[in-house]
């Protein structure tokens, strides 16, 4: 019931709308149950008549069909119109929940993505939100026409007679019934659906993202039967959930309507040939018309309850990720001028009991380059998620410009920063865009210089259309060094006072490697810059080094001091020189 309350809720964004859909619905329902009975006085009146050899009142009749006409030629109108309000009104509100569910993953820690597959998270924003659309308040509407329906048929009957109306109003305990029993069937085969659903969706994008290790490794045949398994899971879910609507909706209602308009026929004419029922033929037409708009309209609600139920489970799960606890964020806005970056004492944990980062304490001043090295798992890129605000430490403090930046809004601590990662990523665009970060006012001139400085000058002189070139997902038309150039004019351009490059130059070539070096030298001045790297050639001239080991810092100083010292860095480039 909570679930439903909620989902009820967000029809406060389109209330005003809304409620005009629901107030044309009731007039149009109003005209359409009413046109039976000038049906039955055009049967029992001018019909009669001439069936008796009577004076035929073609007029009356003209009158009349005209009257039936009218009305459900403005009913249907008032149906139409109200029923594009109100699917408009669902449209509304799933586009308002899937653009909320869009902003909360953004506002979610970075921790919440450790554990969750992309496919599961994109599930509930894209298919979730569309099938609450389509199975919740679409069905909501035509629920609500129907129960209108029922309502008004129920107010026609009663008024007519209210036996008839009492044995019809006897049957709805066996229709909540009828749907209390499919809820029971399909409660867990739902549950298994939609579960079976979301890892599809997560297989798919692994699939996709790793084709060609699938293809390289022949694990093609493995990875469909494993998929198979899985569709074959969602297949017997929806199988249980069509046996279980097949034996307890249409069939069941269709079969009661039958049986319950012969014992009414079975009644009537019984009564008429004891003489105790006036009945003409009009009169039982309009019993047999309203006894089927009952079971029409109750047969529509059984039909659409199953759309309901399915669209509850997937509103538990879209409505799990919006509540969510976002992080907790300042709103100050950080002002940095020179960009001074000092660790003091800083203690790190992923998880409650174990320690990642130990008494972390170091400063770095504007425009030097610190370099931090040592082996997987050491505490490197936990340095930098601290720096990024991705997390915040458990103990000590991270200050630029001594400002804490716990105390400062994290949009506003990264705007200051340029990152150029391991694996750039290029967003589907230009180069252009891609450079600026879709800046709408971005200034073509300043990114051909980037470009330029970076060394991408060749590269920009064979695209037909520079830096207007297309960019397809992930910049798979260009080679990783390439991918690199664009991923460091990025940085350029957005010109930060705090520049962090991990690995940056893992996957370039010794040539672009020696253009990008080039370059760097000329974007870090008057920058304080942050460098991961393994290959130890890339950092000699870094102003410190610390070298981690198991979350401490092992070593620090410069490339000449540590060598002199003749420890873990040492011994790291020995080998890096053999290897060599």
């Amino acid at each position: 019931m909570r679930i439903i309350i909620t989902l009820l809720k967000e029809i406060r964004h389109v209330k005003g709308l809304f409620g005009f859909g629901v107030l044309i619905y009731l007039g149009a329902s109003t005209l359409v149950r009413l046109s039976p009975i000038l049906l039955q006085r055009i049967i029992d009146g001018p019909i009669t008549d001439l069936s008796k050899g009577l004076a035929f009142d073609q007029a009356a009749f003209l009158w009349q069909l005209a009257a039936y006409m009218g009305l459900n030629i403005v009913g249907s109108l008032f149906f139409y119109l109200s029923t594009r309000i109100l699917m408009h009104c669902a449209n509304r509100i799933a586009e308002i929940l899937r653009n909320r569910a869009y902003d909360q993953m953004q506002r979610l820690p970075i921790s919440y993505f450790d554990d969750k597959p992309a496919g599961k998270i994109a599930t509930r924003i894209v298919n979730d939100t569309e099938t609450l659309r389509n199975q919740f308040y679409a069905t909501l509407v035509y629920i609500f026409n129907n129960l209108v329906r029922l309502l008004f048929t129920y107010g026609i009957i009663f008024y007519m007679n209210v036996t008839l109306g009492l044995v019809l109003l006897a049957l709805l305990p066996a229709f909540y019934g009828l749907q209390v029993f499919y809820k029971r069937l399909t409660d867990q085969p739902m549950k298994e659906f939609y579960d079976a659903r979301s890892d599809i969706n997560t297989k798919v994008n692994e699939t996709m993202n790793g084709a060609s290790l699938i293809q390289l490794y022949g694990q093609e045949e493995t990875v469909m039967q494993d998929f198979e398994q899985t569709a074959n899971k969602m297949r017997a879910a929806e199988n249980r959930i069509i046996w279980a609507q097949s034996i307890a909706t249409w069939n069941m209602t269709e079969l009661i309507k039958y049986l319950v308009i012969t014992l009414v026929l079975t009644i009537a004419g019984q009564r008429f040939l004891a003489g105790q029922w006036q009945l003409t033929a009009g009169i039982l037409f309009v019993y047999i018309n309203y006894t089927a708009d009952v079971f029409d309209a109750m047969g529509r609600l059984v039909q659409q309850f199953p759309n309901m139920l399915r669209s509850l489970e997937t509103g538990k799960r879209l409505l799990a990720l919006l509540e969510e606890p976002v992080e907790e964020d300042g709103e100050a806005e950080l002002a940095v001028t020179a960009g001074r970056v000092v660790f003091d004492h800083v203690q790190f944990a992923y998880e409650e009991g174990k320690p990642i980062l130990q008494d972390i304490s170091f400063e770095v001043e504007k425009g030097e380059t610190i370099a931090l090295v040592g082996h997987t798992g050491s505490g490197k890129t936990s340095i930098m998620n601290l720096l990024y605000r991705f997390y915040d430490p458990q103990e000590g403090g991270v200050f630029i410009d001594g400002q804490n930046i716990r105390d400062y809004a994290r949009e506003s601590v990264r705007s200051h920063m340029g990152i150029v990662l391991q694996d750039p990523y290029l967003f589907t665009g230009t180069i252009g865009s891609n450079v600026s970060m879709n800046d709408e006012e971005m200034d073509r001139q300043k990114i051909l210089e980037s470009l330029e400085k970076v060394g991408a000058k060749d590269l920009l002189g064979r695209l037909e259309k520079g830096i207007d070139e297309p960019v397809v997902e992930k910049g798979a038309a260009f080679s990783s060094g390439e991918r690199q150039l664009i991923a460091f004019a990025r940085t350029l351009y957005s010109d930060p006072k705090i520049l962090i490059l991990d690995e940056a130059t893992s996957h370039i070539d010794t040539e672009t490697e020696e253009i990008i070096q080039h370059a760097m030298e000329v974007v870090k001045e008057g920058r304080t810059t942050f460098i991961i790297a393994h290959r130890l050639s890339t950092i000699q001239n870094a102003d410190q080094i610390l070298v981690l080991d198991k979350g401490q810092i092992a070593e620090r100083g410069n490339h000449e001091e540590l060598l002199a010292l003749g420890g873990i860095y040492a011994h790291m480039h020995a080998i890096q020189q053999k290897v060599g």
